[in-house]
């Protein structure tokens, strides 16, 4: 099986992002495309964009930021169980989140995931109180204020939800492919410590934001299931690629226009680096 991987699309950061991903596709020609999560946080943008990749299989599992209340006064829960299994529907793919989806004979397995800031680095000055508010110094975590998700108590309690959620679809009989948008493995997480930044970037503790990069226990979910054959993540907008427990892992996304300009890239240059083939 031909799978084209990219996640964190951000296309209402350039929304010129599509019909180069889609020109991508075209010359890649897969047989399914995989987008792990972060397209938008406005439903009807979100539907348009993976409509507008034509792909000839899709399978989207939502981000973070695609579970953002809005306006509508939606709650996150609300988005991830109804609203956005419509929009990908009608946009003509495959909603990963609640249940395995089978194409030819693999399933496609997998959740949005969440974090449990056990991916978080133990050596900073910060506090488990300081994750759960968001903030430490000057950063900012921006799902504590945009994300409801009625019947968790914070962020811990969803990440519990997802991983039985996981568990639930990695029993189904069958070769497996694992779609997450949060990070499963400490493998996965990139420390800004370990980049050669200038000195005033290297100034802000940077790091802090690991402890949202996703949860251990996705990781120990997949790791005790059967016929796991490869495994894609979204959220960190660094490209990684590792073998983990025998298992291929890849994460490709596209990310923000300021991340690929301060690396001298244009839009058109970061899509051909992060629309990534793989073969099954």
């Amino acid at each position: 099986m031909r799978l084209a991987l990219t996640s964190d699309l951000h296309v209402d950061h350039h929304p010129e992002v599509v019909p180069l991903v889609a020109e991508r596709l075209r010359r890649l020609e897969p047989e399914v495309v995989v987008v792990a999560g972060d397209v938008s946080h406005d439903p009807a943008r979100l539907e348009a964009a993976l409509a507008g990749l034509s792909a000839p299989q899709l399978v989207f599992v939502p981000g973070n930021h695609d579970l953002w209340k809005g306006p509508d006064g939606v709650d996150s829960r609300r988005r991830y169980e109804e609203v956005l299994p419509a929009r990908v529907r009608d946009a003509g793919g495959h909603y990963l989140g609640r249940a395995p989806v089978e194409i030819g004979t693999v399933f496609f397995v997998g959740v949005t995931g969440w974090y449990d800031y056990s991916l978080r680095r133990l050596d900073l000055p910060c506090t488990l109180d300081d994750y759960r508010r968001g903030a430490f110094g000057k950063l900012r975590w921006n799902d504590v204020h945009h994300v409801e998700w009625p019947g968790c108590a914070g962020a811990e309690e969803i990440c519990a939800e997802m991983v039985a959620s996981l568990e639930r679809q990695l029993r189904v009989e069958g070769p497996k492919i694992v779609v997450t948008h949060h990070l499963p493995f400490a493998e996965l997480v990139t420390s800004f410590r370990d980049l050669p930044l200038p000195a005033e970037i290297r100034e802000v503790p940077w790091d802090f934001l690991n402890g949202y990069m996703g949860s251990v226990r996705l990781g120990e979910a997949i790791t005790r299931a059967r016929d796991v054959k490869l495994g894609m993540s979204g959220h960190t907008h660094f490209r990684k690629s590792a073998l983990i427990g025998g298992v291929r892992w890849e994460v490709s996304p596209v990310g923000y226009p300021r991340e690929y300009r301060r690396m001298g890239l244009d839009l058109a240059a970061r899509v051909a680096e992060r629309v990534t083939l793989i073969e099954v």
